[in-house]
Parts: structure tokens; C-alpha cells; sequence
């Protein structure tokens, strides 16, 4: 062949059609079942030009005095947003993002997350606003006479009235200007004014521009619940919801979990099933809820980052049954390859941890908005940073808590330091994790040289580029055949050493000065990279014609 066989861009949905045909009996069970792979001329793994992480072994074989490290995130100094003397933040600062996007149009990164007015726990009283950044770690909250009033202040950065529990996505169909974004919600004012015992209201709302919101759909047939997280995954042509599969629709089950759903069109949702959940791993403790996650996904790795919720020993009874409430929530990291069966990475130890007493996020690290911010070889995760624990502390519970005499003295001593403090609800904000570009985990050597052996795979593209940190040591790259051997003029010895500068992310691979690989199209390439006081955080084939 001339040219690369192209990945499928639906090689998931393509295999889950394959699949159902088989077990029909529509279509002949192939030699090589039980594995049902993709219909491809080359028979190999197909990666593309997708990028390539090391969280997962997927595209690893073998390493060589060679570790890998999970890597965590740095906290920004100070709060990406927070509370300032803007009129309609001084009753509580409550931020929590309902969707990040880099825009494509202006280039500006958008955030949009809600704001409660009316010191309400339950939601009701909350609104949308809104704020940009050039950056993703410097954000403003610009002031526009075309956002929604607030007690006679015209020029507001309001956006929405009446939001909660909402999740925002660009649409990745703009053929209809005016269904840029879009906008799951339950808008709980509107949901009030229904007859007593009506399902739980989730109405879809449409937005050429992010400012002005008109709903598309009153009412899902499926209703989602708390803080819906959206993805569109192009490979199975779906929008993706995680959001939790809450206790609060029956307290019998009191676990908060993760739970899953897809559209085709945004309106209309598959049930919610559970996909992640502390209950199947023994490695987590049994105390620890999931409250919320996002994911992201890089090539055909999904990456979910999980709020885990950690509740404390005092119990409160509920319609005959009984549930924890009074918690702090941190952050954990997981990954899937099918965006259903997750795994935690690194261990039990939690990905980021609340801050210490004091601390902007000392009682919650939760609420990551979905998708990746990347700047300048940085990647920004915002996150709610809330100094206080979720508690019933600063009020009267709507039922007993138990033991009380513990929940008492607790209360006492949070009463006491509200009047030295002042109230902490006005102290929350977003805050900031900063990675590397693609910096989730990386693979060092570990003492000074070693070797990595990637799977075989046929990709598209012309050139190899890797995300490398060798400002200190240097890398070197060869392209295998089957038996191991180099194909010819892509050797470790005509590799040209690969040294970067500090900062620099990305290197494209020479062999003595080319990196034109198009005599490897359609031919199995396994890689071995060679690492002297160097690491890799990925890699991937590119068409240099186009970049």
C-alpha cells in the first residue's frame, strides 16, 4: 500500500457491532475467536497518531531497568477564583465547575460553575456564571451588560438563573451556531413548581456563545443527578455522563458510587450504571464514597479523576435507615480502557490529598471539570478547594445524628471557632492542579540507563515525536522489526541523541539528521527506546506535512 491503513476512528463501536453480530450468529465466528479484534488488512494494532501515555501497559512490553512513576500534581499558589466583593458573592463563595473548555474559535480557555445565592445547602437559589482565562491559571470574571442582572447591577458575569447539578460540553456537532455549547441540568426553582411526587426534572439548555442560555429539551427521560461530568467520545459517536449514582434517591443504598450513561444527541440518556465504586476494591478503605469523577481521554486511554469522599463515624438515620454525611474528599486517579472498568492507579494512597489545617483545601478536594486545559507544556486541572468539611455543624440536622454526644461536642467546637474566623463558607474556591503536558506518569530509569520495549503496531504519520525530559541525560530511539532487529536506518546507533532544554516538552526523532518514516507504512514497528538519566511521558506519530 501507498499509504498507512487509517485507525478507525470508531474501532470501539466498530468491535461492539462485531461482537453482537457474532453472538446473533448473523456473522462467522473468525479463526481467531475468542479474541474479536478490529477488521484491519495489517493485522496488527492499529494506534494512528494517537498520543501514547504509560499509566496502563496497553502499549508497554517490557521494561528494562526501567520504573514507572505515577506523577503528581503541584497546587497552584494561589486559587485559580475566589471570593472577591463582587455584590452576589457575599451571602457564600460556593464555586464548583460545570464545564471547562479551550474555546476553538477565540482560543480563550472558558470556565463556567455555579454560585449560590441563597446560603442554601440543598442547591435551590444557585446560578451559572462565568469566566476566562489566556492561559489557564490566570482567569477573570469579565462583567458584561449582556449577562443576567443582579439587584440593579446591569453588567454582571451571570449567565444562568436557575442551576444545579449541571455539566456543560462543547458540541462536537457546530453545523447549528446556536448549539455551541450545551448544558445538562436540574434546574431546582423550575423543578419546584411541580405536582408533589413528579420524576426528577433534567431539562437540556443550548447556548450560541456561553452567555445566553435557551432550553432545547423541558424534560430527559432518564433524569440525571450530581454534578454530571460530559465527554463526546468520537470512538463509539456517544456523549459520555459520569456523575454519582447517589444515595439520595434511596438512603437504603448509602453508598455514593460512579455511575454511567451515553446520548447520541444530548437529550436523550441510557440508564445509569455503576462503573466504579469502593466496594469492589479491598484496597480501598471501607469508609471511603465516590462523589464525583471527570475523565479525559488521551488516544484510547480514559483518565477519571475521582472525588473520594471519606466519611467520618457519626451516622444520621433516614427513613428507617442509616447514612454518613459528615466527611472531607480528596482526590484519586483512575484509568479504563473502555471508559466502564476502571482501575485505580498508584495504589491506595490518594492521587491528591486535602491540604493540611488551614489550608484552602483542608476539608475537600472534589468537583474536576472534564477534559484536559493545556498551556505552554502545562496542564491545568481545576478543582473545588473548600477549607471546611462537609458537616451539619453550622446548623440544626434534619434528623438526629448518632452518637450524638459525639456530634455535639463537634459542633460545639466548630460554633467556636466560626466566631473567632469568621464563616468559612465564604472562603471556598477553585483551585488549581498543574502537570506536566501530558505528565501523568513517567518511565526513568533506576539507576541511570534503561531500556523500554513498546508492543508491535502499525501507525500512521511520517515522523515520531516524543514528550521527554532529558535536559540532563539523553534519549535515543530505534524502530524493530519481528525479530528484534533495527530496520535499516532506524538503529539506536544513527538515532541522534535527543537533548533538551529545560521546559522543553516534545522532540521530534532523528536518524542522522531525517525523521521521514514512511518506508515503515503498514509494517509492524515495535519500539525501544534507550534512556541515559532521561524520562518519557509519551509518544506519538504525526504527519509533518500538516504541523
Amino acid at each position: 500500500m501507498s499509504h498507512p491503513e487509517p485507525k478507525s476512528p470508531t474501532e470501539p463501536l466498530d468491535i461492539q457491532q462485531k461482537t453482537e453480530a457474532l453472538l446473533s450468529g448473523s456473522r462467522p465466528v473468525d479463526r481467531v475467536y475468542p479474541y474479536i479484534p478490529p477488521d484491519y488488512e495489517v493485522p496488527f494494532p492499529h494506534i494512528g497518531t494517537d498520543r501514547q501515555l504509560f499509566l496502563d501497559n496497553y502499549i508497554l512490553d517490557h521494561l528494562d531497568g526501567v520504573r514507572r512513576e505515577i506523577c503528581t500534581p503541584t497546587k497552584s499558589p494561589e486559587p485559580l477564583l475566589s471570593w472577591s466583593d463582587l455584590p452576589w458573592e457575599q451571602v457564600q463563595f460556593n464555586p464548583g465547575t460545570a464545564g471547562v473548555v479551550h474555546d476553538p474559535d477565540d482560543g480563550l480557555f472558558k470556565m463556567w460553575y455555579w454560585q449560590g445565592l441563597a446560603n442554601d445547602p440543598f442547591n435551590t437559589g444557585q446560578v451559572l456564571c462565568y469566566a476566562e482565562s489566556k492561559d489557564a491559571l490566570h482567569w477573570e470574571k469579565p462583567l458584561r451588560d449582556d449577562c443576567l442582572p443582579f439587584q440593579g447591577h446591569t453588567a454582571t458575569n451571570i449567565v444562568h438563573p436557575d442551576v444545579s447539578q449541571s455539566g456543560l460540553a462543547l458540541n462536537h456537532d457546530r453545523a447549528d451556531s446556536e448549539r455551541k455549547y450545551l448544558l445538562v441540568n436540574w434546574p431546582p426553582e423550575t423543578a419546584a413548581k411541580r405536582p408533589p411526587g413528579s420524576p426528577r426534572l433534567s431539562s437540556v439548555d443550548a447556548s450560541p456563545d456561553g452567555i445566553r442560555w435557551q432550553t432545547i429539551s423541558e424534560e430527559s427521560p432518564l433524569p440525571h443527578h450530581h454534578e454530571q461530568k460530559i465527554i463526546w467520545d468520537e470512538s463509539i459517536q456517544r456523549y459520555i455522563g459520569y456523575s454519582q449514582y447517589s444515595h439520595h434517591q434511596d438512603f437504603l443504598y448509602r453508598k455514593r458510587q460512579i455511575g454511567r450513561q451515553e446520548s447520541p444527541d444530548f437529550i436523550n440518556w441510557s440508564p445509569k450504571e455503576v462503573v466504579l465504586t469502593a466496594d469492589w476494591d479491598p484496597n480501598l478503605p471501607p469508609d471511603l464514597e465516590m462523589h464525583d469523577m471527570s475523565v479525559r481521554k488521551v488516544g484510547g486511554l480514559y483518565i477519571g479523576i475521582a472525588g473520594e469522599f471519606l466519611a467520618e463515624p457519626i451516622w444520621q438515620e433516614r427513613e428507617g435507615h442509616n447514612w454518613r454525611d459528615q466527611a472531607f474528599c480528596r482526590l484519586g486517579l483512575y484509568t479504563s480502557r473502555d471508559g466502564k472498568r476502571w482501575h485505580r492507579v498508584g495504589g491506595p494512597e490518594s492521587w491528591v490529598d486535602t491540604g493540611s489545617p488551614g489550608d484552602q483545601d483542608y476539608g475537600f478536594a472534589c468537583f474536576t471539570p472534564a477534559g484536559e486545559l493545556v498551556h505552554n507544556g502545562k496542564l491545568v486541572v481545576p478543582y473545588c478547594a473548600n477549607p471546611q468539611k462537609q458537616s451539619w455543624l453550622g446548623g440544626t440536622p434534619p434528623r438526629p445524628m448518632y452518637p450524638q454526644d459525639a456530634f455535639e461536642r463537634r459542633q460545639k467546637a466548630w460554633r467556636a471557632r466560626q466566631a473567632l474566623q469568621g464563616d468559612p463558607r465564604t472562603k471556598r474556591a477553585v483551585g488549581g492542579l498543574i502537570l506536566r503536558e501530558d505528565g501523568w506518569a513517567r518511565l526513568l530509569p533506576e539507576y541511570e540507563t534503561g531500556q523500554v520495549y513498546t508492543k508491535q503496531f502499525v501507525f500512521e504519520g511520517d515522523a515520531l515525536r516524543v514528550n521527554t525530559d532529558c535536559h540532563y541525560g539523553y534519549l535515543q530511539v530505534e524502530l524493530l522489526d519481528p525479530t528484534f532487529t533495527p530496520y535499516e536506518g532506524f538503529s539506536a546507533e544513527l538515532c541522534d541523541p535527543v537533548i533538551g532544554a529545560p521546559g522543553q516538552i516534545w522532540h521530534t526523532i532523528n536518524w542522522q539528521g531525517k525523521s521521514d518514516l514512511r518506508a515503515l507504512w503498514n509494517k509492524p514497528v515495535r519500539i525501544r527506546f534507550t534512556l541515559h538519566e532521561a524520562s518519557i511521558y509519551a509518544f506519538q506519530f504525526f504527519d509533518s506535512m500538516t504541523e
